[in-house]
């Protein structure tokens, strides 16, 4: 017995067909993304952030926002899209998604970078879409970026996090993702913001959404796991990226991530070689290696193999 707590189930937010994909220097086809969907449906995952209605200027590989959400309809899991405006909102409802992930980043400087206004605006407007989004049906989370570190701001005080966070529980937000946008928490920080939040706001669902820069995705949610946590967004391959972040990698990889999960009994309804499949058609499209340890490790075993074969 390790004497450590941990959660019997945990659930993974797969964000890989938007965020592992936003900031690739190729285009993911259409169809491609679609079918990728589908493999994540298969594979046990029931809740997909799907695309992002941002402008196509900001963001081209999610320019097909509307085909894919619609394409994808038909499929049993709850559609996510990032929102970031008004706009986005009204094309999301429009599309027919499920849930929408309202954005917005805790410092000034990074939420000038990422949606050319400071902090507080987006504040104010975000509290009005997301009793709009409730209003319309929709299931709505709240994200918020650069919670553990700024890329042009540093080190966040913990004062501002929750100052936010208040608000949006006064407004009745149900969950609130922290994400370490550009990869740069460590464990013990992990689980002391978590920690305080949970006894802030113990009706709120927080996740985590975690970045591998410096390759303590893992490490940071096993923190968060012993901080009450156990709501989890990852990535496909370990893809994805800020282009309002510089220095940010890949997302935490989704295939790492169920694997630890399930290594520590910790239910998540994932099959793990189904989510293997569908990292493949990553990995046959992508022009380098998919970031994943899990990916690694198969291609490893896999050479093995054949060389067996071949003495």
């Amino acid at each position: 017995m390790s004497g450590l707590t941990f959660p019997k189930a945990a659930s993974i937010i797969e964000v890989g067909p938007r965020d592992g994909l936003q900031n690739e220097p190729q285009m993911l086809p259409t169809d491609q993304k679609i079918q990728l969907i589908e493999r994540l449906v298969a594979a046990g995952a029931r809740e997909i952030e799907v695309t992002s209605f941002t402008h196509p200027r900001w963001i081209p590989n999610l320019a097909d926002a509307e085909d894919v959400v619609r394409a994808t309809a038909h499929l049993d899991f709850t559609s996510w899209a990032l929102v970031p405006n008004r706009r986005g909102l009204e094309r999301a409802i429009a599309a027919g998604t499920n849930g929408v992930t309202l954005v917005m980043s805790v410092t000034d400087e990074h939420n000038q970078a990422n949606l050319n206004r400071p902090s507080d605006e987006s504040l104010s407007e975000l509290l009005n879409l997301h009793a709009e989004a409730i209003e319309a049906g929709l299931q709505v989370r709240v994200s918020l970026s650069v919670v553990f570190g700024c890329p042009f701001a540093g080190i966040v005080a913990p004062e501002k996090v929750y100052r936010i966070v208040d608000r949006f529980a006064q407004a009745g937000a149900t969950r609130i993702g922290m994400c370490d946008t550009i990869g740069i928490a460590l464990p013990d920080q992990v689980y002391d913001l978590s920690a305080a939040l949970v006894a802030r706001h113990p009706d709120i669902c927080f996740e985590l959404h975690l970045h591998d820069t410096r390759g303590m995705a893992l490490a940071n949610t096993v923190a968060g796991l012993q901080a009450g946590i156990s709501s989890f967004d990852a990535a496909i391959g370990g893809l994805g990226g800020c282009p309002y972040a510089p220095g940010a990698t890949g997302n935490c990889a989704s295939e790492d991530l169920n694997a630890l999960l399930t290594g520590m009994h910790i239910e998540t309804g994932i099959d793990q070689a189904k989510l293997m499949h569908a990292a493949s058609l990553l990995a046959a499209w992508r022009s380098s290696p998919l970031e994943s340890a899990a990916w690694r490790v198969a291609i490893a075993n896999e050479t093995n193999k054949n060389t067996d074969k071949i003495a």
